[in-house]
């Protein structure tokens, strides 16, 4: 039986997964973040045993440990068996428009700075986790748009994402480096890609709807295993080339 924590949950994909999560019969606790916990109101409703809501400001360091006490008064010294940081913002800005100065450090600072942030501060309870049942895991949702390779190809090609973009790879980065320095903690990481998904976000135009992209998703995030440390992959389970 594991815990999982997800973050950014009170809408879009994070609140897609925390309804399929909630069901696992492998997951007996399952901890949704929201910056307004109150306003949450679709994440409130789910209203299962297993779940557990709590405050979270991905970029206040100050949110960050007040969440990580609160994690542990839930999870105990079994520690946090699954991370997932999900919250992210998304900036649409061709090269040659009118670019903010001030979007793009928010960008940067909500879906790369964060996650960070977020691993390093949770590092302890994952890290009683991994000692306690021989693994544990970070799941980071990047995008395809964060590959160096695919940007140029397809429907990346056309997008105006690159901002956005940018951030993905730089969080790539970061899961690369966490298989690398926190192996021998056996504390794994590995990206995703949840395909263009019909959110905020993502707009009504997209591909997938956030079931279509969640359910095989949760399923995806609790069946890794080393052979998945360090690598990115589409929710599909398709390997996405760096």
């Amino acid at each position: 039986m594991v815990s999982v924590l997800v973050t950014g949950a009170n809408r879009g994909i994070g609140l897609g997964l925390i309804r399929h999560l909630i069901y696992e019969p492998s997951v007996s606790t399952v901890i949704a973040t929201a910056r307004d916990v109150d306003a949450a109101k679709d994440l409130n409703a789910l209203g299962n045993p297993k779940l557990h809501v709590i405050q979270l400001e991905v970029v206040n360091e100050d949110s960050i440990a007040a969440a990580v006490k609160k994690v542990f008064e839930i999870v105990g010294e079994n520690g946090l068996d699954i991370l997932v940081n999900n919250a992210g913002i998304g900036y649409i800005a061709p090269l040659n428009g009118d670019i903010s100065k001030a979007k793009i450090i928010e960008n940067l600072e909500v879906n790369t700075i964060a996650p960070l942030l977020i691993a390093n501060k949770f590092y302890p309870l994952l890290k009683q986790a991994a000692a306690k049942k021989g693994s544990a895991q970070i799941a980071i949702i990047s995008s395809g748009l964060g590959s160096l390779e695919n940007v140029t190809k397809g429907i990346y090609r056309e997008m105006p994402y690159t901002v956005y973009g940018m951030s993905g790879t730089a969080v790539n980065m970061l899961t690369r480096r966490i298989a690398v320095e926190w192996k021998d903690d056996k504390i794994r990481a590995t990206s995703f890609c949840p395909g263009w998904v019909k959110t905020d976000m993502g707009s009504q135009a997209a591909t997938y709807t956030v079931d279509e992209s969640t359910i095989p998703l949760s399923k995806l995030i609790l069946s890794l295993t080393e052979e998945n440390n360090g690598q990115f992959y589409q929710h599909t389970g398709e390997k996405i080339p760096w």
